[in-house]
C-alpha cells in the first residue's frame, strides 16, 4: 500500500513538472517580429529602420514594451493593450505622419489576435 502511494505521488510530481514546462513558452509568448521600413519616433525616441523583436509584459491594461534588435534593447516604453472587434491577419505597425514629415508609431496590431499595442 505504501509503495502504491509513493508511485502515485511520483507520477503526480512528474505530471506537474511536465505541465509547468509546457506552460513556460506561453509565458514568453508576448513578443512579435516587426520590420520598420524607415526610421520612426516612439514616445520621443528614435527607432532606426530595421527588424525588431517587440516584447511586452502586461499589467492589464498597461504594458511595458521593449524593441529588441540583436539581443540589445533599443527602446523601452509603455503602451496600452486593447482588444478590437476584428482579428488582424498579420502583425502590422500603424504610423502617424506629422506635418513636419516625422513618422511616429501609434500602434502595433498583432497577427492572429484581436490585441493591439497602443502607444499614446
Amino acid at each position: 500500500m505504501n509503495r502504491r502511494i509513493k508511485k502515485c505521488f511520483g507520477m503526480g510530481i512528474v505530471s506537474l513538472g511536465l505541465l509547468l514546462a509546457a506552460g513556460i513558452p506561453a509565458l514568453g509568448s508576448n513578443s512579435a517580429q516587426v520590420t520598420l521600413n524607415h526610421s520612426a519616433i516612439l514616445h520621443g525616441k528614435n527607432l532606426p529602420a530595421g527588424k525588431y523583436t517587440v516584447e511586452w509584459k502586461t499589467q492589464s491594461p498597461e504594458a511595458s514594451v521593449q524593441f529588441v534588435q540583436r539581443s540589445r534593447v533599443v527602446v523601452s516604453t509603455e503602451a496600452r493593450v486593447e482588444r478590437r472587434d476584428k482579428t488582424s491577419d498579420s502583425t502590422a505597425v500603424v504610423y502617424d505622419l506629422a506635418p513636419d514629415g516625422s513618422i511616429s508609431i501609434i500602434e502595433i496590431r498583432l497577427a492572429n489576435s484581436n490585441q493591439v499595442l497602443v502607444f499614446n
